[in-house]
C-alpha cells in the first residue's frame, strides 16, 4: 500500500502549516503585548520632578538584615529583610499606599530600597536578575506612620555580584565573599536601628566597621543611629558607619557550587553527562552482543529491535553532546568574540537542527514526514538568514531607544523560528519513540486496516506537536512576562527605554528558549527512548524457557541496565555538577542483582520437593499453573469448611475433620512423571498449593508477569507521581519558581509523566523477577525491589551529607516507591486468580479469600502503615530544594 500523497496535497499541508505557525506567533505576540500593556498604567503620571524629598526621611527608622544559608542547599541562598518606618509627613509617604502599578508607588519604593528615580531604566540598580521575592513588600499604616517590610532572596553566582535588597554579595577570585550594605541615598539621614549580617558557618573573617554586638553563633550586629545628612544624590559619599562590609570564606562545597557558570565547571558537568551516556551505551552494546551469540537465526522483529538498540546506543553520544554543550559553547564564544546576537542565534538553531537530524536519521520516518520536516525547518533557517542580512544593524539586539522597527521585526522573526525549532524537536522525538515501539511489536495493530501495523500519520503527529509547541510558547511568554515584572518592578515605565528593553529582553529569551527545550527534552527525558529500546529487545529476544531474566546472560544484563535507566532515582547533581552521576548506574545494577540472587534461595520455587529434592521451579509452565490454580481453589474451599466446622455452622451431619485433612494432604501430591507405579512428588510441608500458585504469578513466563506488573503499577504510580511532582514543583516556594521558569509548566507536566513511567518500569522489574523473589505474598516480594531502589538512593543521600547538601524529597520518593510496589504486588496476587473473579461480588472478597483472612491481615496493616509514613514525611520532612533556572540576562547596553 502506498502512503505517499499527491504534490498538491503536500503543498496545501505546507501552506496550512505556515498559516498555523503564523497564527501561533500572532497569539504569542498579542499575549506578550497584552500582558505588557497591563502594566503600562504606571506611565500615566508625569516623571517630571521625581525626587525623593530626602529631608522628610530624617525621622525614618531603618532595620535591615542579611544571612547566607549554606546548610542543606546545593547553592548558597541569600535572604535579606529591610524594614523602614517612615513618618507620615514625608511627601511620598502616602504614595506607598497606592497600587503597585502606580508610578508614584514605584518612585516612593525606589527611594527606600534603591537609587534615585532619575536613574535610567536600563541601569542594573533598576533591573535585577539575581533578586527574587515571594510578593510585593508589605505596607501598613499605623498612628500616622507607614511601615514597609521588604523581603527578598537570591542565590550566589561567582560569575557576577549578587544584589538582593540593599545588599550585595561580591565573590572574589581567592574564594572570599564579601557582603556589602548598599544604603539608599535617601535613607542615609534616617535613624538606623539595627544592621545584622549572618554569613553562616564558618563565620566572618573580617568586618568593617567594628560590630557592636553578636547574635547567635555567627551573626554580627551594628546599631549606627543617625549618621548622615539628607540627600537625594546617588553619588553622594556614603557615611563611614553605613559602609558595612563582612568578609567570609564559605566551605569549599558552596564555593565550588557557585562556580556553575564558569567554563571549567560547565565542562566537568558536560563530562559527567557524557560519562553517563557512554556507560549506558556500552552496556546496551554488550547486551546486544550476547543476544547475537545465541544459536539460531533471528526473526525479522528481533533483527529490527536489535538494530534499533545498536543505532540508538551509537547515536546517543553525539545527540547528548549536541544538546548539552550549547551553554558551554555559548560561554566560550562570549569569552573570545564580541557578543553578537546573530552569531549566538545561528549556533543555537544549528545545534538544535543537528539534534533533529540525528533523531530523524535514527527514526527513518516515511517520506511524507521527512518532507514536512524540511518544510518546517525552512522557517528557522530563513529566520536566521534574515537576521543576518535584512535586519540592520547586524547586532539587532543592540539598538537605541529610537530604533524600534528592527527590534520588533527581530522579535517576530525570532519567535517564529523558535516555535518551529521546538515543533521539530518534538516531532523528531516522537518519530524516534514510534520507531522503537513499532519494531519492538509493542503497538496494537491497526483498527482501520486489520492485519497491518499502525502508521505514524503525518496529520496527527504534526497537529499534536504544533499544539504542544504553541502551548509551550504561551507558557514561555507568560513566564517571560512574569520574569520581566520581577526584574523591572522598580523601573520607571515613563522612561523611553523601558519599552525597548522590555521587547529586547523577550527577544533575547526567545533565542535562549531553544537551548532550554533541546537540553530539557534530550538531556532530561531521552532516557525514555533508551528504556523503550531496551524493552523492545526484551520483548522480541527474551528466553521464554527461563524462570527469570537472570537465568539468561543477555536478558540479565539488559534488565539490570534497564533498572537504573528507567527506575533509578534521578540523583541530584552534587555541587552543581553531573560528574558523579554515572557512578549510580553500576550501584543500581549491583543492588538489584544482589537482592535477587542473595535471597533467591528463599523464594517459594527454590524450595525442594520432599521426595527427589529437586526445586519446584523444575515443573513450572502453563500446565503446572493450571493444576496449581485448581488445587489452590480446592485448598481454600476445604479451609473454609474447616473454619465453619470449628464455628459450628454445619447442620445435623457435619463433615469429618479427618476426611477434610486427608484431602488437604492429597493436594500436596504432585505427579511429575506419569508412569504407573511411580510415587508422586510431594510439595514441601510448609508450602501450600496457594503459595506455589502465587509464586508463579499471573502469567506463564517472566515477560508476561513483567508486562502485567507494569500495567498494574500505572494507577498507584500515577497517584504517587502526583505526590512527588507536587513536592518538587508546586509545594512552598517551588510554585513561584515553576511559574517563573521558562520551561516550568512543560517541565511539571513532563515530570508527572516521567514519574509515572518510572513507577511502571518498577512494576515491570517486579513482575519479571516475581518467580525468584523471596516471600509467599506480594507485599513481601515488593521489599527486595524497593531495597534495590532505596540503597543507592541512600548512598546518594550520604554523598549529599558529605557535600552539605539537603536530601530534599529523598525520603518521600523512597516511601512512594515502596507504596507503589506493594500495591502492585498485591494486585499481581489478585490477578493470579483472575479466573475466579466472576464468582465473587467484589475484588476485595476474592483478595480476602486468596490471603485466607477475614477482615484484616498484616498485609493491610502494612499498607496502611506506609500511607501514614508518606503523610508524615510529607508534613515534616519533604521540602523542595528548588532553585529557579538562571535565565540569561541581556547584555548591558549602557
Amino acid at each position: 500500500m502506498r502512503h505517499d500523497v499527491p504534490y498538491d496535497v503536500l503543498w496545501g499541508a505546507g501552506f496550512l502549516m505556515s498559516r498555523v505557525c503564523a497564527w501561533v506567533v500572532s497569539v504569542v505576540m498579542c499575549l506578550v503585548y497584552v500582558l505588557a500593556g497591563a502594566f503600562a498604567a504606571r506611565a500615566v503620571e508625569s516623571s517630571a520632578g521625581d525626587r525623593c524629598e530626602s529631608a522628610g526621611l530624617t525621622g525614618a527608622e531603618v532595620t535591615t538584615s542579611v544571612r547566607l544559608e549554606h546548610e542543606d542547599h546545593t547553592y548558597t541562598k541569600v535572604v535579606t529583610e529591610l524594614t523602614v518606618d517612615v513618618p507620615g509627613t514625608w511627601p511620598l509617604a502616602h504614595d506607598l499606599l497606592l497600587s503597585e502599578d502606580s508610578s508614584r508607588y514605584v518612585r516612593a519604593m525606589s527611594c527606600l530600597s534603591r537609587g534615585t528615580p532619575e536613574e535610567p531604566a536600563h541601569e542594573s540598580d533598576s533591573e535585577r536578575w539575581s533578586e527574587w521575592r515571594s510578593g510585593h513588600p508589605s505596607v501598613t499604616s499605623t498612628g500616622g506612620r507607614i511601615k514597609v517590610d521588604y523581603e527578598a532572596y537570591g542565590w550566589v553566582d561567582l560569575s557576577s555580584a549578587t544584589e538582593v535588597g540593599v545588599w550585595r554579595v561580591q565573590p572574589a577570585a581567592d574564594g572570599e565573599w564579601s557582603l556589602e550594605l548598599m544604603a539608599p541615598p535617601a535613607l542615609r539621614s534616617a535613624w538606623w536601628d539595627e544592621i545584622t549580617v549572618d554569613p553562616g558557618r564558618p563565620g566572618a573573617l573580617r568586618a568593617e566597621p567594628e560590630p557592636r554586638a553578636g547574635d547567635g553563633a555567627t551573626a554580627l550586629v551594628w546599631r549606627p543611629g543617625r549618621v548622615g545628612q539628607a540627600t537625594d544624590r546617588a553619588d553622594a559619599e556614603m557615611p563611614e558607619e553605613l559602609r558595612v562590609t563582612v568578609t567570609t570564606r564559605p566551605s569549599w562545597q558552596r564555593s565550588w557550587a557557585a562556580r556553575g557558570d564558569q567554563p571549567t565547571a560547565m565542562g566537568l558537568d558536560l563530562l559527567g553527562s557524557m560519562l553517563w551516556v557512554g556507560l549506558t551505551s556500552a552496556l546496551l552494546l554488550t547486551a546486544l552482543r550476547r543476544y547475537r551469540d545465541r544459536p539460531g537465526l533471528p526473526t525479522d522483529a528481533q533483527r529490527r529491535s536489535a538494530g534499533n538498540l545498536r543505532r540508538w546506543a551509537l547515536a546517543a553520544l553525539p545527540l547528548y553532546l549536541l544538546a548539552q554543550s550549547e551553554s558551554l559553547i555559548d560561554r566560550l564564544l562570549q569569552d573570545r568574540v564580541p557578543l553578537l546576537f546573530d552569531l549566538q542565534l545561528t549556533v543555537k538553531h544549528g545545534l538544535a537542527l543537528a539534534c533533529v537530524a540525528l533523531l530523524l536519521l535514527f527514526a527513518r520516518p516515511p517520506a511524507r514526514i521527512r518532507r514536512a520536516v524540511v518544510a518546517v525547518a525552512l522557517v528557522p533557517v530563513a529566520t536566521t538568514a534574515l537576521m543576518w542580512t535584512v535586519v540592520e544593524p547586524p547586532t539587532s539586539y543592540l539598538v537605541s531607544e529610537k530604533e524600534y522597527g528592527p527590534l520588533e521585526t527581530g522579535l517576530a522573526l525570532q519567535t517564529a523560528g523558535s516555535v518551529s525549532v521546538v515543533a521539530l524537536l518534538l516531532l523528531a522525538f516522537t518519530a524516534a519513540a514510534w520507531r522503537m515501539a513499532d519494531d519492538g511489536l509493542m503497538l496494537p495493530r491497526s483498527r482501520r486496516h486489520p492485519g497491518q501495523d499502525r502508521q505514524l500519520l503525518l496529520g496527527t503527529a504534526l497537529s499534536a506537536v504544533l499544539v504542544a509547541a504553541a502551548l509551550m510558547a504561551v507558557g514561555f511568554a507568560v513566564a517571560e512576562e512574569r520574569n520581566w515584572q520581577r526584574i523591572a518592578w522598580l523601573a520607571d515605565p515613563v522612561n523611553p527605554e523601558y519599552g525597548a528593553d522590555h521587547r529586547a529582553d523577550f527577544l533575547w529569551q526567545a533565542m535562549w528558549s531553544v537551548t532550554y527545550v533541546d537540553s530539557w527534552l534530550i538531556g532530561h527525558h531521552a532516557w525514555l527512548l533508551t528504556s523503550l529500546a531496551a524493552v523492545a529487545v526484551l520483548r522480541t529476544w527474551h528466553d521464554t524457557a527461563s524462570l527469570s531474566p537472570l537465568d539468561d546472560p543477555a536478558d540479565r544484563l539488559l534488565l539490570l541496565a534497564f533498572f537504573p535507566i528507567a527506575t533509578g532515582l534521578d540523583v541530584q547533581n552534587h555541587l552543581g555538577s553531573a560528574l558523579l552521576e554515572s557512578l549510580w548506574i553500576p550501584l543500581y545494577m549491583l543492588a538489584l542483582y544482589g537482592v535477587a540472587t542473595l535471597l533467591a534461595h528463599r523464594s517459594v520455587l527454590a524450595r525442594p520437593f520432599e521426595t527427589s529434592g529437586r526445586p519446584l521451579a523444575t515443573v513450572v509452565g502453563p500446565t503446572a499453573r493450571g493444576k496449581l490454580l485448581a488445587k489452590a481453589r480446592s485448598y481454600r474451599e476445604i479451609h473454609a469448611e474447616l473454619r465453619r466446622l470449628d464455628q459450628g455452622l454445619f447442620g445435623d451431619v457435619p463433615p469429618e475433620r479427618a476426611a477434610l485433612e486427608r484431602k488437604l494432604e492429597d493436594l500436596h501430591d504432585w505427579v511429575v512423571i506419569s508412569v504407573p507405579g511411580t510415587a508422586p512428588e510431594r510439595l514441601p510441608a510448609d508450602v501450600s498449593v496457594v503459595d506455589a500458585a502465587l509464586a508463579l504469578g499471573p502469567r506463564d513466563d517472566w515477560w508476561g508477569n513483567g508486562v502485567r506488573g507494569a500495567r498494574l503499577a500505572l494507577l498507584p504510580g500515577l497517584l504517587a507521581a502526583v505526590v512527588n511532582t507536587w513536592a518538587d514543583w508546586i509545594r512552598g516556594e517551588a510554585w513561584q519558581n515553576t511559574l517563573s521558569d521558562l520551561i516550568g509548566l512543560p517541565g511539571l507536566t513532563a515530570t508527572l509523566a516521567s514519574w509515572t513511567a518510572s513507577f511502571a518500569a518498577a512494576g515491570f522489574v517486579l513482575g519479571a523477577l516475581w518467580r525468584v523473589l523471596p516471600g509467599r505474598r506480594g507485599a513481601s516480594k515488593a521489599i527486595p525491589v524497593a531495597c534495590a531502589f532505596a540503597v543507592p538512593a541512600a548512598l546518594d543521600g550520604l554523598v549529599g551529607w558529605f557535600t552539605r547538601e539537603g536530601a530534599t524529597n529523598l525520603a518521600l520518593q523512597i516511601s512512594t516507591m515502596l507504596f507503589v510496589l506493594t500495591v502492585t504486588a498485591i494486585a499481581l496476587d489478585l490477578d493470579t486468580f483472575r479466573g475466579e473473579r466472576r464468582y465473587w461480588q467484589s475484588r476485595l472478597g476474592l483478595l480476602l479469600s486468596v490471603y485466607q483472612m477475614r477482615y484484616y491481615s498484616l498485609q493491610v496493616a502494612y499498607l496502611i502503615g506506609q500511607i501514614i509514613a508518606i503523610i508524615t514525611i510529607w508534613q515534616f520532612f519533604a521540602e523542595p530544594d528548588a532553585v529557579p533556572s538562571q535565565n540569561e540576562a541581556p547584555p548591558d547596553r549602557s
